[in-house]
């Protein structure tokens, strides 16, 4: 039994470096072209499966490895696209190392088992619940090992000194990698979530001036760029009358109708404070400029909004300031505000620029 265990955690070892490749490629996957990125991901399962061509576990000159549980894991996961070129590969490969046992090895230890994880597979790449991957696992167990029964001679009582050993030792790897996953997967989540709380407001989602001022900073373009700064109007009355929560829902919905308004190839639209938003606009020509924030007027005032199912007439106050230079940005929010203020002195629902 122990030469039985000892390749067996050779096995396991194997996979969770695999693990540890994968990890990495994750992690960095932003900063990886996605092309690169999936041959990636075709080179380290293949990798493995063939590392575990050369650590069998032998008994009395028969040759088993924990080749199902990477080939499974990531067929389930990453589906047929990630799943059939890798299967390929070791396929190819272990009918070139030859032997009597590789044709046998790759149908009932590689493909079936392969295509029957398939099957399981979700498009959006949830991880199963660990009875689904139990259920799986045994019945991938069964497809490669229950042929030993038919197909190797005393198949009977080579299948009773090993099915513990082979049953364990692929459940175990099995959900070995299934947690280091879905630990992957959390921390995944987390540093989305957290990356998106650094760069966003959390009440409209719209970015925050931190972020608004590095992205502006590091933009270039051979347009000229504009600051435009909106303001709600009369929207302390909307809080009074209905209260704080309809009010941040009113700002939630006049940011998403902003978003909707501005074309996003050429903009950036961020929550400056309370009820105003900054805007960067590259605009070919001022008529290009003055159409796209006439309507953004518009475009406010004809929307809808409500606040305990009462429709409100919402309205903004526009100023615009040219900006010159990235570097002198808060000279032009400055420009802007003014203008704004200009725009509310005014009568409001209008636009004023500082030329």
């Amino acid at each position: 039994m122990t030469n039985i265990l000892q390749p067996t955690l050779s096995n396991i070892a194997i996979i969770l470096f695999m693990y540890l490749c994968m990890s990495s490629l994750v992690s960095n996957r932003k900063s990886i072209n996605k092309y690169l990125f999936s041959m990636s991901v075709l080179i380290v399962t293949s990798a493995c499966v063939i590392f575990l061509f050369y650590l069998p576990i032998r008994y009395e000159g028969y040759l088993f490895d924990l080749r199902l549980v990477p080939l499974v894991v990531f067929s389930l996961l990453l589906g047929w696209k990630h799943a059939i070129p890798a299967l390929v590969i070791a396929v190819s490969w272990r009918l070139g190392m030859g032997g009597a046992g590789a044709l046998p090895g790759v149908l009932f230890g590689m493909t079936f088992p392969v295509l029957l994880a398939l099957l399981f597979h979700k498009k959006d790449r949830a991880m199963p619940s660990p009875i689904s991957l139990a259920l799986l696992m045994t019945a991938s167990w069964l497809l490669s090992d229950l042929p030993i029964l038919f197909l190797v001679p005393n198949g009977l009582e080579v299948f009773r000194e090993i099915y513990l050993v082979r049953f364990f030792g692929l459940q175990l790897s099995a959900f070995i990698l299934y947690f280091f996953i879905s630990q992957l997967d959390r921390e995944v989540v987390l540093k989305r979530k957290l990356k998106f709380y650094a760069e966003r407001d959390p009440l409209t989602g719209l970015y925050n001036m931190r972020y608004f001022e590095n992205r502006i900073k590091k933009m270039s373009s051979t347009r000229t760029a504009y600051i435009v700064m909106i303001d709600i109007d009369h929207f302390k009355k909307i809080n009074d009358t209905f209260g704080h929560l309809n009010g941040d829902s009113v700002l939630k919905n006049v940011a998403a109708t902003l978003s909707n308004l501005i074309p996003t190839h050429c903009s950036v639209l961020g929550r400056y404070g309370g009820e105003e938003f900054i805007l960067y606009l590259e605009v070919d020509s001022k008529e290009r400029l003055m159409n796209l924030v006439s309507g953004i007027l518009s475009g406010i005032e004809r929307t809808p909004f409500y606040a305990e199912d009462k429709k409100l007439n919402i309205t903004v106050s526009i100023g615009v300031a040219e900006l010159k230079d990235a570097t002198k940005l808060y000279q032009a929010i400055e420009k802007a505000d003014n203008s704004l203020y200009a725009s509310k002195q005014n009568g409001r629902n209008q636009i004023s620029y500082a030329m």
